[in-house]
Formats: structure tokens, C-alpha cells, sequence
């Protein structure tokens, strides 16, 4: 029973106001959020702080040129010595105030050399003489005294190899950025950086209340570590969500990073142009984009120009809006003067400077796709981390790039007054270290595209002669230079075809030489010899030569009915012309990381395939080709100059080659049609023209080459072929192996 009497009345429950109950659940709220706030702010500082501490953006792979070396007695010219300048971009002052600047007097060229990262480490800048004779370089000075036998400039990066979605910039480190360029951007973009936290309250205010005086949006209150924020972490949206989002970013980006690395990472991420379909980034691609030379050359008008270009790239271009670009570049001055950065004699001649930009594009020095896509399969099959490719890597090369454009010039103005549909591709190698310095791959050689000089495999004609008579010279107890071969018609089964191979000229000789069968580049002569050696014998001097793949060999091969590339066909030529020592040709001599770290090296291996003897007899018919043989019009057109060389037509005039190489260049030159229908031209009267081309513009040294050990001038009979005594009638002096002259020598009977 209750003990509540009866008639009590119940307590009076107590009811909050409604001001308490909303206090109490926007306490409640408050707390839910800031739990919320507090676990974004956490998951966004783990992101933001991982991202931003690791590889921040993927950086394309450089490709660089080889550096120009320089040594007395090169064979250099002054006027060759400061187009190398130009390309590289430096600027001709008698002053001599900075690095990358140059003088000439008489025959002294001073230069400035900038410092750069090579393969064996840091070149620092120097300032050096390169003093001229009749030929080539005299000596070289450091600071105009001491005397030294070698110097070398930087290399010229030729290309950003980018990946398809992959923004192009070139990183550079704070202390690279001139005290101009840091100061002047700071003091447009955000004063108070050093100061603020990220955020700047008052910068907003002031921005707010601005762009209301204006009516418009006409200030922006962002920070410097803002904007970093929203480029590299958010999307361009205008909301609300996006700002609060890009203010935390910033908050926690000033509360784990210094403001030196900020500033470095907003040098180097900030938008400045678009180069076609390709977006420009950070200060150090702009300044090659816009003035193609590195940062810490830039003037005051040209920093100017891209801080100025920060408030809107697209409508400040100043390739397509200059009187926009100069007034934002001129207000950019301005702020520049009244801030004590330039004082008034900078400031005049800094407004007094024209714009002088480089053309859209060609802010690297040079564009060579057919090479670069060597290069780049040539990158494909070296043993490193393929990722490194978007780090930044730094590619050197073999590209020569005068040896380059004289290539390109020739092809273009060889082929300007032939059949259209007329096609080339050249190679240029420096047959002693097998290193390819030009490549064209087709007569539009600014273009990317099929690249005849790798991929066409085409019929090599009598290109394939050399082959065979080296595996017979190599053999000296069996063959000589002198040696008969019979030039009878003949008649044999090639193919499961008959076939009766004819001369040129159609016509036969009865018994030959060794010598001039290869010299007049004889078809059936050479089919005997091929076939005394055997099919086995012939596919493996291929392979000892460096064709690294099988071919079908059958009787028309031996007279070129094998396709090959032109790359290949150099292949075998620099075997040949290298004293009979194989080195892979390629492309790439090392490749570096950002910091100069090697990656990988060339190795450099090389492999005796041949005897200097051996290669000396047939060095010496094929000298006598581009004299009194089927390359005679070499000697005509550069007298002066000694070659070795052999000339290639395929079956019905299909295809045109030559391939011959003076002291230190190989060039191997193709002509033919894609469609593979005659040409009408020989090698004489099509590759060897193109070749003739390139040397005159480029410069040749003489073939020189001594007698090796073993080798000694002897008397061949002319009937017989036999060694005979120099007192014989009817004898040829021919150089042959000590081998062939053992026994006692008597004239023929």
C-alpha cells in the first residue's frame, strides 16, 4: 500500500526553457562537429603531409646532346664554335659579367661557361679562351693563363620526354632562384608571407573590401600557400566547400613545412602558359619557354614578365596579346622600383626592353624526333626502374646536333627536286666508339613518324659485297686481292626459281681479280665467291659484322636479296670500317637521376671480329671504290679527301644505298618509296649524292690507314693471280698477307 497519503498532489516536474534546450543542442552539435572537424583535420594532414613530402609531381626526363669537347688540334672552326653558342643560348658581351655570355676577337673566342651536372660530376662555371689556327684549335686558356689540354660546355637539352597525361616542368632549388625573382614575386603575390600562417585574415578583408569599392572581383585574397593548396591539391571550383577547404591545406602545410620549402614548391608548381596541348609549370620551364635559357640568366623585364604572367596566363600571353603583356609587366616594374628592388637606371632600361621571346615550341634547342624516337627504344631495353621516367631523370646522348641539321639539310635539299613520293633515311656514327650522332628518318624530318632509319627493312643490293669478300680475304692461305673469279654466265636455283644473275652492264669478262670484282661491284663474280664459301660461311660473317637477328639466306642473296634496316646495314659498317671490332651502336651514353646520381652507363664493349689484315685488303678496295670504282664520283666531287665507301641498288632500281665513312664518320644513306616501286636510281646516281651533300657542308678528314703487321705490298701475276717477283711482266701491285709469300716467287710461265 502507498504511503502517499490520499488527496496528496504530485511534484511539479520542472520544464527548461526552450532557449536551454537549443543551447544544449547546439552543444551537442558543436561537439559532434568538432569531432568530425578534428578527424578530417587528421585525415587531411596525413594526405596533405605524405603527399606533399614525398615526389610531389611527375617531372619529365631530359634528354640532353653530347657536351661539345674541346681540345687543341681539334678540328673546330671559330664561326662553328659560336653557332654552338647561339644554340646553347649565350649571349655575345664584350663585359664578360656573367656565366653563359661570350666575346670573340680575331681568332680568340672568351667564354663564360655556365656551370652544369654531367656524367662524372659537377662542371662549376669557368671563364676560359679557345684561341684558333688554320686548323682548328690552337690552345686553350683558363682566365687568359693557365694553359690546358681539354674543356667541354654543358649539353644542350634537346627534350622534356613527357608521359600522355603529364604536365612538363623543369625543377629548380631555391638557392638557384635569383634574389629578384623571389623577392619580386612575394612582393605582388603575397607580402606578408614570412608573417602569416597560411592564411591571411586580413588579406581577405582587404581583397573583400575591394573588390566591393569595385563592383566586381578585382583583388584576390589568397595567400601564396593558398593558392599552392588549391594547385596541387584542389580542383578550380568557386565554393564555398573548395575555399574552407584550401584554408586547412594551407593551415596545415605552414604547420609542418618551412617557408623556404613552400616558397620552392610554389616556384616550381605555379601555371604559367600552355604549350599546345601541353600545360607549363613552375619558373624554371617558364624562363626556357618564353626566353629558352635557364633562370639565373633572366633579365629584370623578362622576371617581370612572369610574375606578371601569374594573374592570368592565357590573357597575358605575350605571344598573343603583347601590348597586355607589357602593361602587366610594366605595372610588375613599377611596384618593382617603388619597393626599392630596381633602382631608377634598372628600372628605365628594364622598361625600355622590347618583348623578345622565342617562338612557341622551340624553347628547347632543338626538335629531332626520328633520333628521339631511337632514344626512346633504346631507353625501353636498358636494365633500370622504367618509374624513373617521371622523376626527372637526366638522358645524355651521342646527338651531335650539327651533325644533325647538316643530315636533315641535306635529305630536304637532295630530295626537293625528285619525285614526291621519293623517300630517305641517314645515319651518322662515329664509327670509332659506335656512338650515332644523326639520324633522319624520313625527308619530313621535323616530324614524327615512320622511322625509316630503324624500321625500314628494305633490299641492301651490293651493299652485302663487302660481307662476302671479308670472309674470303679473312681466309689469306685460300684468297687474296688478286685471286680469279670467273665471269661466265651461270646459272643456278635460288628460291625455287632459276635464276641467271647478269652484270650491270650486262655484259661478261671472263676471269677477274678479287680486287676489281669488288671495286666495279661485279654481280657474278661475286656469286661464284659467295658460293666457293657456302651459305653458312656468309650468315656468319653477318652475325660476326652484328646482325643480331637470322636471315633466309639463299643464292640472290648474295647479291643483296636480304632486307635490312639502315641502322642495320650501319651496324655492319661500323664493324667494317672499325678495324674489324664490333661495339653495338646506340644512341644513350649514360643516364642520370635529378641529382646526378648514374644510373646507368654505357658500357662500352667491344669484340675483335676481323684481323686488322684482314680489314686492311678490303679497306683497300673499297677506297679504290669511291676512286676509279662504281663510287668514282666521290673523288670527283671531293678530291682533296679519301673515303672508303660501297654503293647498293636492289633488283628493278627499288631502292638506292651507300655506305662509306672517312677517318672517324660512318654515313649509311637509303633512298626508295614506301610503296617499294622503282626509283629509277642506282646508288651512285641517288644515296651517293646525299652523301657527297653531307660532307661538303659538314667537313671530312682523309682516311688514313697503315700497313699492319704482316702486310706488305706484293707483285700478283694479272693472269694467274699468283704471288710472282716485281721483275715479272703483267704484274699487280697489290698490298696481301706475308702468308701468301712464303715460297720462292717466279714470273708465270
Amino acid at each position: 500500500m502507498s504511503t502517499r497519503s490520499k488527496g496528496a498532489r504530485a511534484p511539479k516536474v520542472k520544464v527548461r526553457p526552450w532557449w536551454q534546450k537549443l543551447l544544449f543542442t547546439l552543444g551537442k552539435l558543436a561537439l559532434v562537429m568538432s569531432f568530425l572537424l578534428v578527424t578530417y583535420l587528421i585525415y587531411l594532414d596525413g594526405k596533405v603531409t605524405r603527399a606533399f613530402a614525398g615526389q610531389k609531381w611527375q617531372v619529365p626526363a631530359q634528354i640532353y646532346a653530347r657536351s661539345l669537347e674541346l681540345f687543341p688540334g681539334k678540328a673546330l672552326t671559330s664561326s662553328q664554335l659560336q653557332a654552338e653558342l647561339e644554340q646553347l643560348q649565350y649571349q655575345r658581351n664584350p663585359a664578360m659579367t656573367a656565366a653563359g655570355q661570350y666575346s670573340v676577337s680575331r681568332n680568340h673566342i672568351t667564354i663564360y661557361r655556365r656551370a652544369f651536372t654531367y656524367i662524372d660530376g659537377v662542371e662549376p662555371e669557368a671563364l676560359f679562351s679557345v684561341e684558333f689556327n688554320s686548323s682548328g684549335i690552337n690552345r686553350i686558356r683558363y682566365r687568359q693563363q693557365q694553359e690546358v689540354n681539354f674543356a667541354r660546355l654543358e649539353p644542350q637539352l634537346i627534350e622534356h620526354m613527357l608521359s600522355p597525361h603529364q604536365e612538363d616542368r623543369e625543377l629548380v632549388r631555391l638557392e638557384q632562384v635569383p634574389s629578384l625573382v623571389k623577392e619580386g614575386l612575394l612582393l605582388v603575390e603575397d607580402r606578408d608571407f614570412y608573417h602569416h600562417r597560411g592564411v591571411s585574415p586580413l588579406s581577405v578583408l582587404r581583397a573583400l573590401w575591394a573588390n566591393i569599392v569595385a563592383g566586381r572581383t578585382v583583388q584576390g585574397g589568397s595567400t601564396l600557400t593558398q593558392q599552392l593548396a588549391k594547385n596541387m591539391y584542389l580542383s578550380s571550383d568557386r565554393t564555398l566547400l573548395r575555399k574552407i577547404n584550401e584554408a586547412m591545406i594551407a593551415l596545415i602545410l605552414d604547420y609542418r613545412f618551412s617557408k623556404d620549402h613552400l616558397l620552392e614548391a610554389y616556384l616550381n608548381e605555379i601555371f604559367l602558359g600552355q604549350n599546345h596541348a601541353t600545360a607549363v609549370h613552375g619558373f624554371g620551364l617558364g624562363s626556357r619557354f618564353y626566353f629558352a635559357k635557364p633562370i639565373t640568366e633572366l633579365r629584370p623585364d623578362e622576371i617581370a614578365l612572369l610574375i606578371g604572367l601569374l594573374k592570368g596566363p592565357s590573357y597575358y600571353d605575350p605571344r598573343r596579346y603583347p601590348e597586355r603583356a607589357i602593361t602587366r609587366r610594366d605595372l610588375v616594374l613599377r611596384l618593382m622600383f617603388e619597393h626599392h628592388l630596381l633602382d631608377g637606371e634598372q628600372y628605365q632600361q628594364a622598361l625600355a626592353e622590347p618583348l623578345q621571346l622565342v617562338p612557341r615550341g622551340q624553347y628547347l634547342n632543338a626538335r629531332f624526333p626520328a633520333y628521339l624516337d631511337a632514344v626512346k627504344k633504346e631507353l625501353r631495353q636498358i636494365n633500370f626502374d622504367q618509374q624513373l621516367l617521371s622523376s626527372g631523370i637526366k638522358v645524355f646522348t651521342f646527338l651531335d646536333p650539327k651533325a644533325q641539321q647538316q643530315a636533315e639539310l641535306t635529305v630536304r635539299r637532295q630530295l626537293q627536286s625528285q619525285d614526291e613520293q621519293l623517300q630517305a633515311a641517314m645515319l651518322v656514327v662515329n664509327y670509332q666508339q659506335a656512338e650515332i650522332q644523326a639520324l633522319v628518318g624520313g625527308k619530313e624530318s621535323g616530324f614524327a613518324g615512320f622511322n625509316r632509319a630503324l624500321d625500314a627493312r628494305r633490299q641492301i643490293g651490293s651493299i652485302i659485297k663487302p660481307v662476302i669478300y671479308l670472309e674470303a680475304l679473312n681466309q689469306p692461305g685460300r684468297f687474296s686481292l688478286a685471286s680469279i673469279l670467273d665471269d661466265q654466265p651461270l646459272s643456278l636455283r635460288s628460291n625455287n626459281e632459276d635464276w641467271q644473275p647478269q652484270n650491270f652492264d650486262k655484259t661478261f669478262r671472263g676471269p677477274v681479280n678479287l680486287f676489281t670484282a669488288l671495286t666495279d661491284s661485279l654481280n657474278v663474280p661475286t656469286v661464284r665467291l659467295g658460293l666457293q664459301l657456302g651459305m653458312p660461311a656468309i650468315s656468319d660473317g653477318l652475325r660476326k659484322l652484328g646482325l643480331n637477328r637470322r636471315v633466309n639466306l639463299h643464292p640472290a642473296a648474295l647479291l643483296g636479296a636480304i632486307e635490312l634496316s639502315p641502322l642495320e646495314v650501319s651496324q655492319l659498317y661500323q664493324t667494317m670500317a672499325n678495324d674489324g671490332v664490333y661495339q653495338t651502336l646506340a644512341t644513350v651514353q649514360a643516364v642520370t637521376d635529378q641529382d646526378g646520381h648514374r644510373l646507368y652507363h654505357r658500357s662500352g664493349q667491344r669484340y675483335s671480329r676481323y684481323s686488322p689484315q684482314s680489314i686492311y685488303l678490303l679497306h683497300h678496295a673499297l677506297i679504290a671504290a669511291t676512286q676509279t670504282g662504281t663510287a668514282k664520283a666521290l673523288q670527283h666531287a671531293l678530291p682533296m679527301t679519301t673515303f672508303a665507301g660501297k654503293t647498293g641498288t636492289s633488283s628493278d632500281y627499288r631502292d638506292s644505298w651507300f655506305s662509306g665513312f672517312d677517318q672517324q664518320t660512318l654515313v649509311t644513306v637509303w633512298l626508295g618509296r614506301d610503296d617499294n616501286k622503282p626509283i629509277g636510281l642506282t646508288g651512285s646516281s641517288g644515296a651517293l649524292p646525299l652523301f657527297i651533300d653531307y660532307f661538303r657542308g659538314q667537313g671530312a678528314q682523309s682516311l688514313i690507314r697503315y700497313l699492319p703487321d704482316q702486310v706488305r705490298i706484293q707483285a700478283f701475276s694479272a693472269i694467274s693471280g699468283t704471288p710472282v717477283a716485281e721483275t715479272c711482266a703483267n704484274i699487280l701491285l697489290l698490298p696481301a698477307m706475308s702468308v701468301e709469300m712464303q715460297q720462292q716467287l717466279t714470273c708465270d710461265d
